[in-house]
């Protein structure tokens, strides 16, 4: 997703229920409510909607040697 591709996700498994995570689809539904994704709805998938969270998402996930 931080190259600009969408990835699909079934939001209708999500138990709204941050502690028991059971798939990668509970944690892209829960960042599409926490407003970090969005989602379309046509085609079910997830997606970074702008450049400030695809910069901040890049900066969470580097690594530091």
């Amino acid at each position: 997703m931080l190259s600009g591709s969408s990835v699909g996700v079934d939001v209708t498994s999500f138990q709204n229920d941050i502690v028991s995570f059971v798939n990668k689809d509970d944690v892209l539904t829960y960042l599409i409510h926490l407003g970090y994704l969005g989602y379309d709805q046509n085609t079910e998938k997830a997606f970074i909607p702008n450049e400030e969270i695809r910069q901040e998402l890049i900066r969470a996930t580097r690594r530091t040697l």
